[in-house]
């Protein structure tokens, strides 16, 4: 999922991790080390994050929370065990129906969970990568393989506009920046204002892709839960190497691919952060 060598051979599944992103639950510990993170709406104004793990097999990942219907729908291309506390309505009956490989940390899989004791429920629900691995095994979610349609490249497209600075509005109330360090070659992110850090190494959350991507959001219940578009495709822009490019993106065989005049556009080699905004969301870049 990074396009970069693996430190070992690896095999099996990945992950797909529902994270916190409550201020309550900030700074969360091991978004650091995924490959690929996709960051949604869930209720209200502040967004989930679904992160996949592959190449890394080990550490601390948390706080967990629930899983929701359209997040599913990005596990289904890598194939990846659905890590959750619970889920709505929807995703629970879709989990069952559709036989999505899962790891519960509320209905059936709590011995590979652990609550902790600094922060309050249901900001507290902790695993690490070890324990999922086992619970993995025991469940038999073990095989399987992964065959990405991303491509890797260090060349850059053409014709990229200067992108050191970006701002995304998802909600009134709740704001994402990024901002390129041309020592690193990767974007630092920013959360309500604040550098978001990793809770137990304390760096800063860095990749060296970021793809934002439009789809449809409606509320659909007294909940505020809602439904997003995750398969219907649009518009969206890749940030790489402190430079933007527009592009269309398509839902194929379950991934989020990126496109540049109908072929599949380069990532930088390293980690992508997909963010996924509301059509009327808001996004401003520039030097």
């Amino acid at each position: 999922m990074t396009g970069k060598e693996m430190e070992k051979e690896t095999s099996g599944r990945p992950w797909m991790v529902m994270v916190n992103n409550q201020a309550q639950a900030r700074p969360q510990s091991g978004l650091d080390r995924a490959d690929l993170v996709a960051e949604v709406l869930a209720e209200g104004e502040i967004t989930r994050f679904a992160a996949f793990y592959y190449g890394v097999r080990e550490g601390v990942v948390g706080p967990i929370r629930s899983v929701r219907p359209y997040y599913l729908d990005l596990a289904r291309g890598p194939q990846a065990v659905v890590t959750h506390a619970g889920g709505s309505p929807k995703a629970m009956e879709r989990i069952r129906e559709e036989r999505f490989p899962s790891l519960d940390g509320i209905h059936g899989d709590s011995r590979w969970f652990y609550r902790v004791n600094f922060r309050q429920p249901p900001h507290n629900l902790y695993t690490d990568l070890e324990k999922l691995r086992e619970g993995a095994e025991k469940k038999g979610y073990a095989e399987g393989t992964v065959e990405s349609p991303y491509i890797f490249s260090r060349k850059e497209p053409d014709k990229g506009k200067a992108a050191s600075r970006i701002d995304l509005r998802y909600h009134r109330l709740y704001r994402v920046e990024y901002g390129y360090d041309p020592k690193t070659g990767r974007y630092i992110r920013y959360t309500q204002g604040k550098k978001q850090v990793d809770r137990e190494k304390g760096t800063p959350l860095s990749m060296e892709n970021v793809l934002v991507i439009r789809a449809p959001h409606r509320v659909i219940d007294s909940s505020g839960r809602r439904e997003v578009s995750i398969t219907d495709g649009g518009e969206g822009m890749l940030f790489r190497g402190g430079k933007a490019w527009p592009l269309r993106w398509e839902y194929r065989q379950g991934w989020i691919v990126p496109l540049m005049d109908g072929k599949t556009a380069p990532l930088a080699p390293g980690k992508t952060w997909i963010n996924v905004l509301p059509v009327d969301g808001g996004l401003k870049y520039g030097k």
